[in-house]
């Protein structure tokens, strides 16, 4: 099943031409490092595959009914967030449900509160929902939700944008640098986690090891 149909993309600034007539596809379950030399624009490429950039020619379909996943290689989120309303933005009826549950366990004595959260949840089965996305956060160190944004330092930002893809679980997930900002425990359980997941993955790293690790084909931009 193809996912991503990319058809003589071309792009260019100014007389400076980065890539051009460049075509591959890639199926569903396939997990594809994407490699270059320094400087030959593979973070523009992955943006213009993710919907952040334009291009200059060729086309770029994805299927129409998956989810796609992009962690940016320098995140930006609104300094006046908290690290929750940046994770949680997505409006799932799963996550709404979650953030109900939270705020009911933060004021236990309001019982009707408390209960209508545990029947949403018990309704929409989100409880196996809700115990991944804590061991998400608790893999990247994300614990202390009510920060805001602006207090963070760029590495905690990184974690903060691969957790909140994780949680999002999309069908196709492109990385910009994964395991950049993250110590050997964290790159291990990633690997471990991207590699038995059911995702498809198109991704650019520079750490070799954790590439071979998770990933079964390799596109390389040449000349």
């Amino acid at each position: 099943m193809n996912y991503l149909s990319v058809e003589t993309l071309t792009k260019s600034y100014g007389e400076r031409v980065l890539f051009e007539n460049i075509t591959f596809g890639i199926s569903r379950g396939q997990k594809v490092a994407f490699i270059a030399k320094n400087g030959t624009g593979k973070s523009t490429f992955l943006k213009i595959l993710a919907g952040k950039e334009g291009y200059d020619s060729g086309n770029v379909v994805f299927r129409n009914d998956i989810k796609i996943g992009y962690l940016h290689q320098t995140p930006e989120f609104e300094d006046k967030h908290t690290i929750s309303e940046t994770i949680f933005k997505s409006t799932s009826a799963e996550i709404e449900a979650i953030k109900e549950y939270e705020k009911a366990v933060l004021n236990p004595d309001n019982n009707e509160q408390m209960q209508q959260a545990f029947e949403k949840m018990d309704a929409l089965q989100a409880w196996d929902y809700e115990i991944r996305i804590k061991q998400i956060l608790g893999q990247l160190n994300i614990h202390d939700l009510d920060r805001k944004i602006g207090e963070l330092s760029g590495g905690q930002l990184k974690r903060i944008a691969l957790a909140q893809v994780l949680i999002e679980e999309p069908d196709f997930i492109i990385l910009d640098e994964p395991t950049n900002h993250l110590d050997l425990d964290m790159i291990e359980w990633l690997e471990d986690y991207l590699s038995k997941e059911n995702v498809t993955i198109l991704m650019v790293t520079h750490d070799r090891y954790f590439l071979e690790r998770v990933c079964n084909e390799i596109i390389e931009f040449d000349n």
